[in-house]
């Protein structure tokens, strides 16, 4: 079994393997809170612009 085959031959359907910003595409530090999907570092670039107050 080649390197190819097995890169990303484990099932990822659920757990932190299986969600990403939809931004940056980045694993850590998701918040999924109100359907954002977006990391932490994201989310402080672009809340204003979504419509959150501090």
């Amino acid at each position: 079994m080649g390197h190819q085959q097995l890169y990303w031959s484990h099932p990822r359907k659920f757990g932190q393997g299986s969600r990403s910003c939809r931004v940056c595409s980045n694993r850590h530090g998701l918040i999924r809170k109100y359907g954002l999907n977006m990391c932490r570092q994201c989310f402080r670039q672009y809340a204003k612009d979504i419509g959150f107050v501090k």
